[in-house]
């Protein structure tokens, strides 16, 4: 397929769909068997010019140099003519031919020649993004390994139905999306994702298509049929981009419609008026001048400025595992001052843990014990908190009858003939028990969910639930900062879980308790205060605070559907690094735009000034005003593809471990792994460490937060199970 640029605007016109190939004509084909003879003819003719009085022959072999190298133009010009255009291909064959009529045949040749060139080189540029568009679509493998009642056969991807079971051999690339229903493998969606590590995958795990499959056979099945998997939206995602413009992009395409038409107008004033004024003689002098003006006026490289750095950017972004709806969506996060968060599910895992127990009637093994007996029977995410607390326990001994749920509020059940209730604070007031004072202020402060265990009148204890930090959070939010951005929190949740949150990620401001609409307003009164603002979430309370926003990003591998729908720009994973990458490369995309647009300006400018004065020849017109200029929009354009992001890969593996309790054998006491900047402190070298000083300070800074693994009873060393 060959990418017409169309140079009256200039658009990229990736003839209408990209994925439809043209089949090169045979100049285009064999480009190079055309020039070179051409530059050859044309180098003979300038030396028999200078050098000998074959002033016809010279002329003649130019003519046949421009034979050779203008095939490309005319075609493009007599459709242009056809479509009643007044483009660039005109103006440089009007200038090339009429270059004969006064005696400057060769720098008509050369002109067309330079051009012939400076077309080709741009649309060889050009293709980059499209192959990169392309090579999204042929991630996924045509063929699929079908289960059936036979065993294992190839097929066609396409012909794959959304429930059909699919086998991926080890090194095999995922053809389609699906869910595991068989095995456990590590696998690569950095083609998908953008994040280079293999994640851990296990049965009723999602994974994409083009995902490669690293170790162990598994058996997924089809959730998306091939034409609906998040690789080909993505791939169709950015085909859709292209029509939603910049702002920018949309008023150089309307400038060139009246530019061209006005440059063609002024280069036949400075060829005729002129020579009016000051006699025939000069005509040759002024018709010179009008032929070079109407070249180095040409709108190539001021219309190639913007759409091919934004489609660019919107290749690179999608390779980074970011999905952006449009080019106006790169443009507008130029203006973005303030970034917004959701906390649960963005900021936070949505994964629930206990953060710790209080002892009143009972030890807090037993306390564990009793509640996560109860809470088996319960589908309540903070339930299965518990639950997970105490999977290494044995709960076989701890039978529970007459269960029954308390919506919203708590469980209860007999455990041996005695009754036991677990839920929250509100839930025991209204079962009259005595609550212990003070405690519930404590945990609150301390950014927690207290759930309490207890019978009909007296509390046994109170287990603390606090969300996890996701890893990738404070570097998110200290990479906003050291870029200008300030930040803020919005969510639904207790004021001072929010507090806590925010103080452990330095959030500029935390606003709590807001129900959907309430989001909104505080949404309304940041946009006031701020120029630009940009709202980070997942679920479907945070789809009318992304629309309100001036720039709506999804969490994608946790967003819902109408959330994703709702955003302007989507991270398919949960790195939230990723947001500010995105900032990164639409800084520079930006960044290049203005460049290429006043480099522009300013040479084309100039080079007319010099053309009215007599200082400026047809050739180097060509060369440098305007093939020279547009090389430089469509190279300074492509370094966007040289972005590297600024932070290194982070394996959460690292930071994360099985170990729930700390125990004594010799005091037979046994207490909770303590938090620590919202996450699990770690076991190193024989004491426990905050999760932060894993990190490197180029990344963030670390916490040096320690404590010793002794008990402070007997001094024994504690082990971490």
């Amino acid at each position: 397929m060959v990418i017409h640029i169309t140079q009256c605007t200039n658009e990229l016109c990736l003839d209408e769909e990209l994925e439809e190939e043209e089949e090169e004509s045979f100049f285009e084909e064999k480009f190079w068997y055309f020039i070179i003879p051409s530059v050859i003819l044309l180098g003979i003719s300038i030396a028999l010019e200078f050098l000998t009085d074959a002033i016809l022959l010279s002329q003649i072999l130019a003519v046949t140099s421009i034979l050779l190298s203008c095939y490309g133009i005319l075609k493009e010009a007599i459709e242009d003519i056809l479509n009643k255009r007044i483009t660039a291909n005109i103006l440089m064959l009007v200038a090339g031919v009429a270059s004969f009529f006064i005696l400057h045949g060769q720098e008509g040749a050369t002109a067309i020649l330079l051009y012939a060139i400076a077309e080709f080189l741009e649309e060889f540029t050009t293709d980059k993004s499209r192959n990169a568009i392309n090579e999204l679509l042929e991630l996924a493998p045509d063929e699929a390994l079908l289960k059936t009642q036979e065993g294992y056969e190839f097929i066609p991807t396409r012909e794959v139905k959304v429930g059909d079971i699919v086998g991926i051999k080890p090194g095999m690339k995922v053809p389609i999306d699906g869910k595991i229903v068989k095995g456990e493998s590590y696998l690569d969606e950095s083609a998908i994702t953008g994040e280079s590590l293999p994640v851990f995958k296990s049965i009723n795990d999602e994974i994409y298509a083009a995902s490669m499959n690293s170790d162990s056979f598994i058996d997924i099945e089809v959730i998306r049929e091939s034409s609906n998997t998040v690789v080909a939206k993505i791939a169709e995602s950015i085909k859709l981009a292209r029509q939603n413009k910049s702002k920018s992009e949309r008023f150089i395409e309307k400038f060139a419609r009246y530019y061209t038409p006005i440059i063609l107008i002024s280069s036949l004033l400075v060829m005729f008026i002129p020579p009016l004024f000051f006699g025939l003689k000069y005509f040759n002098i002024w018709f010179y001048r009008g032929l070079i003006l109407l070249v180095v006026s040409c709108p190539c490289a001021l219309t190639l400025s913007t759409p091919l750095a934004n489609i660019a950017a919107l290749t690179k972004l999608a390779k980074e595992g970011i999905l952006v709806k449009g080019n106006v969506f790169i443009e507008k996060a130029n203006t973005i001052e303030l970034v917004a968060f959701d906390k649960t599910g963005t900021l936070t895992e949505g994964n629930l843990k206990v953060f710790d127990v209080y002892e009143y009637s009972l030890d807090k093994s037993e306390i564990i014990k009793i509640a996560a007996s109860l809470e088996v029977l319960s589908e309540h995410p903070i339930g299965k908190a518990i639950v997970n607390q105490a999977k290494h326990m044995d709960l076989s001994l701890y039978t529970v009858d007459s269960f029954k749920i308390a919506k919203g509020r708590g469980i209860k059940g007999e455990i041996h003939g005695h009754t036991y209730f677990v839920g929250s604070k509100k839930y025991f007031e209204e079962l009259k028990v005595n609550l212990p004072e003070g405690i519930f202020e404590d945990i609150e402060l301390s950014g927690t969910i207290p759930i309490l265990l207890g019978t009909n009148n007296k509390i046994l204890g109170i287990i603390t639930i606090r969300d996890v930090l996701r890893v990738s959070a404070p570097l998110l939010v200290d990479g906003l900062k050291k870029r200008g951005f300030k930040s803020a929190m919005i969510s639904g949740d207790n004021q001072l879980v929010c507090n806590t949150i925010g103080a452990c990620l330095d959030i500029d401001t935390s606003y709590g308790e807001l129900l959907p609409d309430q989001k909104l307003e505080e949404i309304k009164e940041l946009k006031k205060k701020y120029k630009g603002v940009a709202m980070v979430g997942d679920g479907i309370n945070d789809a009318p605070a992304l629309a309100l926003s001036d720039l709506g990003i999804a969490i994608g591998a946790s967003a819902t559907d109408l959330t994703l729908e709702t955003a302007d720009v989507i991270v398919m994973s949960d790195d939230l690094k990723k947001i500010v990458t995105f900032f990164d490369i639409t800084k520079k995309t930006n960044r290049i735009i203005r460049q290429n647009i006043w480099t522009s300006i300013i040479v084309k400018v100039t080079f007319a000034i010099l053309t009215v004065i007599g200082l400026m020849t047809l050739w180097l017109a060509v060369g440098i005003g305007d093939m020279g200029v547009s090389l430089l929009v469509l190279i300074n354009g492509m370094t966007i593809f040289r972005y590297r992001t600024k932070f290194k890969d982070i394996s959460v593996e690292h930071l994360e471990s099985d170990a729930k309790s700390i125990i004594c054998k010799t005091c037979e006491t046994k207490n909770i792994i303590p938090q620590h900047h919202g996450r699990d402190m770690i076991e190193k070298e024989g004491k426990l460490v905050c999760w932060r000083k894993m990190f490197s300070n180029d990344d963030l800074e670390p916490c040096e937060e320690t404590l010793p693994l002794n008990c402070p009873h007997c001094e024994n060393d504690l082990e971490v199970v």
